[in-house]
């Protein structure tokens, strides 16, 4: 379920990581020492980012939705709206109409477009009798139904409904930053409390001197600069991304995309363009193309039909002259049929799948005793000199077989059940594919192309594509055979919505990050299930509104930016939150060393906040808008952890040095100032290795910043004059640096390598 906008504000304001830092806000505040509250900008930006997300998310999903129309004629003549309707209440629709309940045709007929429930591009006849879903669209006549189910009962919404519901996208990189500001969050606690006691009675310390002591040590603990930086390097590769054309309507998206290892495909419009042409006509003999195109003409200057196959072969016949018929009967195309049907003087002619057709003549001649005149294996078409036989049926077949299993639509034109044509229709695939399916291959991730449409069609348009294997009708496998087809094969054909899901959730339990494209409501639960999922932009309103990412020009070949952005944020976010971890760990650290050793904290706020900002908060932002699409490998926490440790355990091995030497507390302060300053610009410069200009130049910068604000702003930051041996100390300190933190590198990787 969604949240109300005070739910929103209510969560991400009262939060323990908030609370903690407004208490020593107003802690530090009430000491005067007013520079020491730099964190506070920091923290209102975090509160701020949050907030903005979670309300454009709940935005979102509220505008999700299949019914737009509000009010309906009832067949009695009032008008009502479709929250008024009630169960048993007769509605007529026509033209543009969408159906507001799930209901029985009572009469009339017309042509339903139920592309929003089962994703088909076909439109259908329906009659009385027939059965429509709310969400459907009528396309063509005039029906008149009766609801069954209305408002929440229906099933649109019912699907509407999980679909709203609020999902938390998988991101490895949110929840290890969510992890260890959590843990700092709680920890710092205790920690702060021990802190000021033992300042307070144990060593003491006047109050306000102990306030900001303990206020020092928690703001070191917090790597409140992380969730910042994370937040703007996505936004940035959002902004990327939206100028190719590819929205991100969920900040993590990308990142997760990027450590995808299977990614589910949908056949029309992502593989292929979307767009039938009438190619060629395979004509029986004693037929001629340009007969079966005037017959064509003809026919479909009566039929109805609309949909995108009529479309293509009205087009096809464009600049023929149409044969004139006299139509005795009339059947639209039909899903449960597959095929259309015209009843004229010269015999019945249809047009559509070949083997339905043939059922249906053989039906029909049954129902008429099996004459001989009636039967499709005998009839004679008018405009040919031979007799048909048995024979041209099934060459027809399996003609049929082989331009499908090459990726074609084989519609047959057939007159009296007896073959006349067949007419080839492919739907190209889109320019770039097989360079977007290799690319993917070459990254080590799995593709399934998963479609509701005929299995050979399926697999030879994945095997055009470049993913291999034979495909599996799913037409009668059940819910317990789908995690074993999983592993096993990587095409599917006559997939159900429920189905769609299901095989996404089972790639899931099998420890699989996985990716889904869709752009029909019938993928809604399948792409709210998927770990990230991508709507075409061309695809229906539900699809896109609840995807995490929408590719507006509808290519398949965006995907691979999008990885590259994603491992972008991962790989930079990764190298930086090392430098704040350094802080972190190092404040840690400090604090227990100052409840068993030293008499207060090293460190005032202010000094604490500068060595951030010159060591870690500007290069962080530098370098993770940085280009890097090397592959993510590891974990990010483990991997983050691993640099940081010895960039913090050299600092509190260096401010236990500074405490052995004498001098006055606020003498030991500079010193650990100093000191932890040098560290972490040192280790800013192992993390920018490999050096570039930019780099070098960053680390530069910083470095004079260092020096600047120690000279000439030594006063703001309680920096004090230190006598010749203290001197000595930090500068054979800066030299030895490097030197040290190479070899507790070294010793670190040592330790995990063998596990001890």
């Amino acid at each position: 379920m969604t949240h109300s906008y005070w739910d929103i504000v209510r969560r991400q304001t009262f939060t323990l990581f908030n609370a903690v830092n407004l208490v020593l806000a107003l802690l530090i505040a009430w000491t005067g020492a007013w520079q020491n509250m730099f964190f506070v900008g920091t923290v209102l930006t975090n509160w701020l980012i949050g907030m903005i997300q979670e309300i454009r998310a709940r935005r979102t999903l509220n505008q999700l939705a299949l019914l737009h129309q509000d009010t309906y004629h009832l067949a009695d003549g009032r008008t009502v709206t479709r929250d008024g309707l009630e169960p048993g209440m007769v509605v007529v629709l026509e033209q543009g109409d969408q159906v507001p309940c799930d209901g029985t045709v009572t009469s009339g007929s017309g042509e339903v477009d139920e592309s929003q429930q089962t994703g088909e591009s076909e439109e259908v006849q329906r009659t009385a009798g027939d059965r429509l879903l709310s969400g459907m669209t009528i396309i063509s006549g005039r029906l008149e139904l009766r609801a069954d189910a209305t408002g929440d009962n229906t099933r649109a919404a019912k699907l509407m409904h999980e679909a709203r519901s609020h999902k938390k996208f998988r991101s490895p990189l949110r929840d290890a930053i969510d992890t260890i500001v959590r843990f700092c969050t709680i920890a710092i606690i205790p920690c702060g409390v021990l802190l000021f006691v033992r300042s307070l009675y144990a060593t003491q310390v006047p109050v306000k001197q102990a306030i900001n002591s303990m206020a020092a040590a928690l703001i070191g603990m917090i790597p409140e600069g992380l969730v910042v930086l994370t937040s703007i390097a996505l936004a940035v590769a959002s902004v990327k991304l939206a100028k190719e054309q590819v929205l991100v309507q969920q900040l993590y998206c990308s990142e997760t995309l990027a450590r995808t290892d299977v990614l589910c495909l949908d056949k029309t419009g992502t593989l292929t363009q979307g767009k039938m042409t009438l190619v060629k006509i395979l004509t029986q003999p004693g037929w001629t193309e340009q007969d079966v195109k005037q017959i064509l003409a003809g026919l479909y200057a009566v039929l109805p039909d609309s949909n995108a196959t009529a479309v293509a072969i009205r087009r096809g016949c464009e600049g023929v002259p149409a044969r004139f018929f006299t139509v005795q009967d009339m059947k639209p195309f039909a899903s449960a049929t597959k095929f259309s049907k015209v009843v004229t003087r010269q015999g019945t002619w249809c047009v559509g799948a070949l083997s339905n057709i043939l059922a249906d003549a053989q039906n029909q001649w049954a129902a008429d005793g099996g004459s001989a005149a009636a039967s499709p294996s005998q009839s004679k078409p008018s405009a040919s000199s031979e007799a048909a036989s048995p024979a041209s049926a099934d060459q027809a077949l399996r003609t049929q077989e082989i331009w499908a299993s090459r990726g074609y639509r084989v519609l047959a034109l057939t007159l009296d059940g007896t073959p006349a044509a067949l007419l080839l229709l492919p739907d190209p695939l889109k320019p770039d594919v097989r360079q977007t399916v290799g690319y993917f291959r070459k990254q080590g991730v799995d593709l399934k192309v998963i479609s509701g449409d005929d299995p050979a069609t399926v697999q030879a348009i994945a095997n055009e594509a470049g993913i291999t294997g034979k495909a599996v009708s799913m037409q009668h496998v059940g819910a317990q055979d789908i995690p074993v087809l999983m592993q096993t094969h990587s095409i599917f054909g006559r997939v159900t919505p429920d189905q769609k899901k299901a095989m996404v959730q089972a790639l899931q339990v099998q420890g699989h990050v996985v990716a889904m494209t869709g752009d029909g409501v019938n993928d809604v639960l399948a792409l709210k299930a998927a770990d990230c999922s991508i709507a075409m932009g061309s695809g229906s309103q539900a699809a896109r509104a609840v995807s995490s990412m929408i590719l507006l020009n509808n290519q398949f070949d965006d995907l691979p930016g999008i990885v590259v952005q994603g491992r972008r944020v991962i790989n930079n976010i990764q190298r930086t939150a090392s430098l704040f971890l350094v802080k972190t760990l190092f404040s840690f650290g400090l604090t227990l060393l100052t409840l068993v050793f030293f008499r207060v904290y090293p460190f005032e706020p202010v000094q604490l906040s500068v060595i951030s900002a010159l060591a870690t908060g500007i290069p962080s932002f530098v370098l993770t808008l940085e280009p890097n699409d090397s592959r993510v490998q590891g974990s990010f926490l483990k991997n983050v952890l691993s640099r940081a440790v010895p960039g913090a355990f050299n600092v509190l091995i260096l401010v236990t040095i500074a405490r052995l030497l004498p001098g006055t507390r606020a003498q030991f302060s500079t010193m650990a100032t100093l000191v932890a300053g040098i560290n972490a610009l040192w280790v800013l410069f192992f993390v920018c290795q490999p050096m570039t200009r930019i780099r070098a130049a960053l680390v530069a910068f910083m470095a004079a910043g260092f020096v600047i604000a120690v000279l000439f702003f030594g006063k703001l930051m309680f920096l004090v004059p230190l006598d010749l041996w203290q001197l000595a100390f930090v500068i054979a300190a800066a030299v030895a640096i490097p030197f040290v933190l190479r070899l507790l590198s070294a010793l670190e990787r040592r330790i995990l390598k063998t596990g001890m």
